[in-house]
């Protein structure tokens, strides 16, 4: 059996990153019997939602955090150098002591590091750490793989350009010395080439939640019942939304709130005008319902809702569904609108016309070879005539963009299965 330790969190309330956890395990295939643990900051929260798929690994009580969905910078920073403290005071009595070590220090994720074959970081991007800016938790993960004689691996990940030379330095540190880079997005291949990272095992490859399978028919037609949603009647569009993309939208505006305020205005207006000019049934598809308020997109979707003339035509699912169900479901729509990156990923892999309306960042890069950049919207450009135009097009187009999306998935899928592939000759030495 094959033990590997996925080294950070991937939260189960964000379908998109729990879509990806799935396309992992399902890479994984290649490698035969596999035993895969992961890293939770709420253990309450994927326990159960990721039930026997992964072995939860508590971080909180492991590394004696404080679990809180809303935390002040100033808290981060704090527990920022509690975990930095623990894992260097773990590293220098692993070096006193050996594997004694583990009997003094007797935490499950000091355990989990030791017994695996394999450690996994960078799962929807690479470098992270301290406020997104210093990888710290990577230099650390790094040395325990390293003091631990352990392979780890940068696994379907995303480069962004480094804005200073300690991030830099830091960087091409950790992945000069990680066993194997695979990455999902051309760009970033072509970025770590330019700055001088080795080669020779590094891979551009696709992202992981292409391989995500979606709910049977039977489970999606019995979703489609609870939700009254019929698509025999008229033409059906779903859409996603977050509070932090609409927030980031006209950015000429100074305050947050009101730049928010008036994106609601604006999707309710656009909601209006399909219902009117297209007869169209409007779906607001909840894709990351937490943790916390910020982060639950059915907040976003009643915000809209409420603004809304025609809310007759209007579905806003507020139950909670897997990756797969809303997946099947998705499959099932003739259009998606989508300010979640991993929803739009979702629904083009279910051959669906999409729409991406997102801020600009390398992790949209995995939509470049599926979704033509014409369909990719900067939030901070996005007006009411220029969304419009766009889904006026898209929609008149729809049933040639549907056989396209055919030919391209299934390349898509080919290279993230390669991952798994890239990991199985690893762990065989080639």
């Amino acid at each position: 059996m094959v033990k590997i330790f996925i080294a950070e969190e991937i939260p189960s309330l964000n379908k998109g990153e729990a879509a990806i956890l799935f396309g992992m395990l399902e890479s994984f295939r290649s490698l035969g019997d596999v035993e895969v643990s992961l890293l939770s900051f709420h253990p309450e929260i994927d326990r159960p939602r990721y039930s026997n798929r992964v072995k939860i690994i508590d971080g909180i009580k492991d590394l004696h955090l404080m679990s809180c969905f809303d935390q002040s910078m100033i808290i981060k920073l704090f527990e920022s150098i509690v975990v930095m403290s623990q894992y260097l005071f773990f590293l220098a009595l692993y070096k006193i002591l050996g594997l004694n070590a583990l009997k003094i220090i007797k935490k499950e994720i000091w355990k989990e590091y030791y017994e695996s074959d394999l450690i996994i970081i960078g799962h929807d991007g690479v470098i992270s750490g301290l406020f997104g800016q210093i990888p710290f938790s990577q230099v650390y993960n790094l040395f325990l793989a390293k003091i631990f004689k352990k392979p780890i691996v940068v696994y379907g990940g995303s480069i962004a350009v480094f804005k200073n030379k300690l991030q830099l330095i830091i960087a091409k540190f950790i992945l000069n010395r990680v066993n194997l880079i695979t990455l999902r997005a051309e760009t970033s291949y072509k970025y770590l080439e330019n700055i001088g990272i080795n080669m020779t095992h590094t891979h551009f490859t696709a992202d992981m939640a292409y391989l995500l399978p979606p709910a049977s028919p039977k489970r999606v037609r019995e979703i489609m019942l609870l939700e009254n949603i019929d698509e025999s009647d008229e033409p059906v569009i779903g859409i996603t939304v977050t509070k932090k993309i609409c927030r980031l939208a006209f950015p000429d505006i100074e305050n947050a709130e009101v730049r928010y305020q008036k994106s609601v205005r604006l999707f309710s207006q656009v909601v209006d005008y399909l219902i009117d000019t297209l007869n169209t049934a409007i779906i607001f598809i909840p894709h990351c319902i937490g943790p916390g308020k910020e982060l639950d997109d059915r907040i976003v979707a009643s915000d809209i809702y409420q603004l809304v003339k025609n809310k007759h035509s209007v579905k806003v699912i507020s139950r909670e569904y897997t990756p797969e169900e809303l997946k099947g479901l998705v499959g099932h729509f003739d259009l998606v609108i989508g300010e979640r990156l991993h929803s739009v990923v979702g629904s083009v892999s279910m051959y669906v016309p999409s729409i991406a309306i997102l801020y600009p960042s390398p992790r949209n890069k995995i939509l470049s070879g599926v979704l033509d950049e014409k369909w990719i919207c900067d939030i901070k450009a996005i007006d009411f005539n220029l969304l419009i135009s766009k889904i006026v097009d898209i929609w008149s187009e729809r049933e040639e963009i549907k056989e396209d999306l055919m030919d391209k998935v299934a390349t898509l899928k080919e290279r993230a299965l390669l991952n798994g592939v890239l990991l199985k000759n690893l762990l065989r030495g080639k």
